[in-house]
């Protein structure tokens, strides 16, 4: 394992097509006057086939063994209901599949007794790897750890191991998200137009969430024009954000920005400024400056119609391509680095419709997805 490695990429989807090798073993002409009573002759020795490689599918045969056996990947992650880990389970599930292996998952659904146990439900299976994305950084923590102990390679991807040093960790600098957000804030407000601020905060007790409070508070707390009036912790949940919305604005109806952990709570968050007729679009008056993370396919939505004014894009795609190739990196015994840290990509209206953004891929067609081409960690050769 190496030091952490903070990398600036450019990332692109695409597939690369080339021509395919093949052909066919010269046939040897027969022996002139074979007795059939003799010995058979030496075998000739067969031409090999040329090799083919499957430029739709460069992952083709990458997660078996020298024997041809699967190589099993399990992940243990929190939940499914929010696009972006939907969409990361997928994509992961898919690649891992048309590398050829065996793919099995357990979603705790934020139940931490559930997840410790899901862990070693998954070590029956003897998996030759085990990816995470915790409910609680560190609660998982002693579980991770002794797997580890019993010779498992654990990787952590988005959310961090609090307590136990995985073997790789695969992710975006959540404080830069928050960061990204804050400096849009402050770009658009001024000692003229104050910024009177609602923080619609995730689960407070995920390293995440933590961090993309932290990112946001460094860019607004040294503002004389902007404050930061009430922080809800939804523990990620639509439903708590729009009853977050509904007291806020009871306490104060000066609040003109509200800053969201994510684009999983936007319903609520839109549904609660409708209620409270405050749902304005982009240039009329009484419009909410809204920024978020993550660049689902609510939130791009939300960037359409107005309402939604800039999102810190959380590519769970990205994440999955890194992860698949590190995990293949480890089952061959190759180098790779402890912590892979991901670029901040602002989307506004002026790049919503970018096929780079990852919620504009057809939903839920994990299969069809290119297989990434990115430069942060290439997928191994043997």
């Amino acid at each position: 394992m190496k030091k952490l490695l903070s990398i600036t990429m450019i990332v692109a989807f695409m597939l690369s097509f080339a021509a395919c090798s093949s052909g066919a073993a010269a046939e040897e002409a027969p022996t002139a006057e074979e007795p059939a009573a003799e010995a058979p002759a030496a075998e000739e020795p067969v031409a090999e086939e040329p090799a083919v490689v499957d430029t739709d599918n460069p992952l083709a045969g990458k997660a078996v063994d020298e024997n041809g056996d699967p190589y099993l990947l399990g992940y243990v992650l929190n939940e499914t209901s929010s696009g972006w880990m939907s969409a990361n389970l997928g994509y992961t599930k898919s690649l891992w599949e048309r590398a050829g292996g065996e793919f099995v998952s357990y979603v705790s659904d934020y139940d931490m007794n559930k997840e410790l146990s899901m862990m070693d439900d998954l070590k029956q299976l003897t998996p030759d790897a085990i990816l995470v994305h915790p409910s609680d950084s560190a609660a998982i923590a002693p579980a991770v750890q002794t797997a580890m102990d019993e010779g498992y390679p654990v990787f952590a991807v988005d959310m961090a191991v609090t307590g136990a040093e995985v073997n790789s960790y695969i992710h975006i600098d959540q404080v830069m998200l928050g960061e990204a957000c804050g400096e849009y804030i402050a770009a658009n407000f001024s000692a003229e137009k104050p910024a009177v601020i609602l923080e619609i905060a995730g689960g407070l007790q995920q390293s995440g969430a933590q961090q993309r409070m932290e990112g946001f508070h460094n860019i607004i707390e040294p503002l004389d024009y902007a404050e930061i009036v009430q922080t809800v912790d939804t523990g990620w949940s639509s439903d708590v954000a729009f009853d977050g919305i509904q007291d806020a604005f009871e306490r104060n109806d000066a609040i003109n920005v509200l800053y969201s952990h994510s684009d999983f709570m936007m319903q609520g968050i839109l549904e609660g400024l409708r209620v409270k007729n405050k749902l304005v679009p982009a240039g009329e008056e009484g419009h909410i400056v809204l920024c978020s993370i993550d660049g689902d396919p609510t939130g791009l939505a939300g960037i359409r119609d107005g309402y939604i004014d800039a999102i810190a894009e959380h590519n769970p795609v990205l994440h999955a391509a890194i992860a698949v190739n590190v995990i293949l990196a480890e089952l061959y015994g190759q180098e790779y680095e402890k912590d892979y840290t991901l670029p901040v990509t602002l989307i506004t209206a002026e790049n919503v419709e970018s096929m780079d953004r990852w919620a504009n891929l057809p939903s839920g067609e994990f299969d069809s997805w290119p297989v990434m081409n990115q430069v942060v960690f290439p997928i191994p050769s043997r």
